[in-house]
């Protein structure tokens, strides 16, 4: 999901780049960071303002900016037919991104008044209208100008033409059955320097299939969901399988519209909900033992310390006593309904195809049902319709799994009431929480520039979740890779897939094909109904797992699957100022 994602496939380091709050006028210059070594830029991942002593734009600051991103292209980001890549791609996706119908993060592109060259070297300057909290999520896709009829319209633009790739990787074929990876490099000898020919990147419809393909050897890499399926069917000693704790969590919402719009009905589902029932029948035959999670849809450490909110959540006789005191009463089949005497049906949005997904329906339903309150379950059939379904708000009760990104910016996109997505609007917050205190609370988050405060913010609008009953998380879950040992390695290439959750460049070139057939296969659940990285059916899928990133270039990366860095399309980790 966007955000999910995006990349979103981002706790090793501070999730919280620091910048430098000042009022700057429009004839005055601003610092801009120092031209560095891409050995330079390894050794650090903090963004601040620098000293007036560093290069500097010489031009006027436009009036109405408010906010700066600068960052300096690595000297080696070439496109695939030798162009450099540069500010004039970074322009082109602006325009494409807020003029291209149905495509995603309109709103934070449209606060954009200027792109330009800034005087150092391959140095970009994007100035804004407004302080853009999320910044981490822009740039994530660059599209090569060159190559492009238009960029104030995209729609078609990848219809007959994968896009290029970008670094060591070109992109031979895009679409909705495979994605081939060839290694760039004309020369020869740089071309033995691989250890394969080319990577295939295929979809699966799911993690039982990815694992009966894994066992008979059509494929040699997988990232499966967790499962029985998965679990029982990885354990066999011919295969290779690893499971990361990388954060991420699986949480049940309530949206904020529909039939939960009533407080009273929302608060008493919220309260009947049996979590540690949910994990000894789902999840800990899954898992081994676990507990039931109660920090809220966040795993990060700095925020979760000490921090409970929803512990204690299940009160079923205090829920019924609050629905019989406001007048509801139950009708002939012993389901809730209002005191007009209408019906309150839930529509549980279900991910087809995920067996996961199909264990917690048959737990639930009946549960919930004991409780008086009837699910009706609509499972849609691949991931992109479950996502398109959710960003339209057409339900009234998600459970899915997130990736634990552990960023400011990202966490209050995906929570805001600005950010609130819809049929009519696509937006960031794609899971129906909508609080004006915790709006106040997430602002502030993003101004202050002090870590602790930022932190007891964030911990105060976990509390508000919990208080006002639209979500309920309940387990951490682990990341999986596996693989077959005897057609892929070395052990530690695939590990290092597993241990950061997505499929990069850097770990994919250390994988060698042991089979000798110069090919290697890896399966993935989730895959695009549409091959366009601007649009939003293309968006989601692609970029979730990094597998975007392989055929189209962005600023941002993550090494760990939980803090966001700099990709090695840039220098050093951009640089955010925030002038007014």
């Amino acid at each position: 999901m966007s955000a999910a994602l995006l990349l979103a496939a981002c706790s090793g380091g501070d999730a919280v780049e620091s910048t430098t709050s000042a009022v700057v006028q429009t004839t005055t210059t601003v610092a801009q960071p120092e031209e560095v070594t891409a050995d330079d830029a390894a050794s650090s991942d903090v963004s601040t303002t620098t000293s007036s002593a560093v290069p500097t734009t010489t031009l006027p600051i436009p009036d109405t900016a408010v906010m700066q991103l600068a960052f300096q292209f690595a000297a080696d980001a070439y496109w695939p037919d030798g162009a450099k890549i540069g500010v004039d791609d970074v322009r082109c996706t602006v325009d494409a991104l807020r003029s291209t119908p149905g495509s995603v993060g309109v709103e934070a592109y449209d606060a954009v008044i200027d792109v330009r060259e800034g005087r150092a070297e391959d140095l970009v300057e994007v100035y804004f209208d407004r302080f853009v909290g999320n910044y981490r999520v822009l740039f994530d896709r660059l599209l090569q100008a060159s190559a492009i009829e238009s960029c104030s319209d995209v729609t078609t633009a990848f219809d007959d033409e994968a896009p290029a790739g970008w670094g060591v990787f070109s992109v031979e074929a895009w679409n909705t059955a495979q994605m081939m990876l060839v290694p760039s490099h004309s020369g020869e000898e740089e071309s033995e320097s691989f250890g394969f020919e080319r990577l295939v990147v295929v979809p699966v419809g799911s993690s039982a299939v990815e694992v009966d393909l894994l066992r008979s050897g059509q494929i040699d890499v997988i990232i499966p969901d967790v499962s029985l399926e998965t679990v029982d069917g990885l354990s066999d000693p011919n295969l290779g399988f690893e499971q990361f704790d990388l954060g991420r969590h699986e949480d049940m919402y309530l949206r904020s519209t529909g039939v939960f719009s009533d407080p009273f009905f929302r608060e008493a589902f919220w309260l009947s909900v049996d979590r540690e029932a949910l994990v000894d029948e789902v999840y800990a035959p899954l898992l081994g033992p676990t507990e039931v999670w109660n920090c809220g849809p966040v795993t990060f450490d700095e925020w979760c310390s000490g921090q409970t909110p929803f512990a204690g959540s299940y009160n079923a006789d205090a829920a019924a006593q609050m629905l019989t005191e406001a007048g509801w009463t139950f009708d002939g089949d012993s389901y809730w309904q209002d005191e007009t005497g209408e019906p309150h049906e839930i529509t549980w949005l279900v991910a087809g195809a995920r067996a996961r997904q199909d264990q917690l329906v048959d737990v639930l339903v009946p549960m919930m049902r004991d409780m008086g309150f009837r699910l009706k379950v609509e499972s849609v059939g691949s991931e992109f319709e479950f996502s398109d379904r959710l960003a339209a708000g057409d339900w009234d009760l998600a459970v899915y799994a997130q990736s634990g990104l552990a960023d400011v910016g990202l966490f209050a996109a995906a929570h805001s009431c600005a950010e609130f997505s819809t049929a009519e609007r696509e937006g960031w917050n794609v899971n129906g929480f909508c609080d004006a205190e915790s709006d106040a609370l997430l602002d502030r988050a993003l101004t202050v520039r002090n870590e602790d405060d930022q932190v007891a913010d964030i911990q105060a609008v976990l509390g508000r979740m919990a208080k006002t009953h639209h979500v309920l998380p309940l387990v951490r879950l682990p990341s999986t890779v596996a693989w077959r040992p005897d057609t892929v390695g070395p052990e530690e290439a695939v590990s290092a897939i597993g241990e950061s959750g997505l499929l990069s460049i850097e770990q994919l070139i250390a994988l060698e094909d042991l089979d000798g057939d110069g090919t290697i296969f890896i399966g993935v659940e989730e895959w695009a109904a549409c091959a366009n990285p601007v649009l939003s059916c293309g968006a989601d899928g692609w970029f979730g797992d990094g597998i975007g990133a392989l055929a189209v270039p962005g600023i941002w990366t993550t090494d760990d699957g939980v803090t966001i860095t700099h990709s090695s399309l840039v220098r050093q980790a951009p640089f955010v100022t925030e002038l007014r």
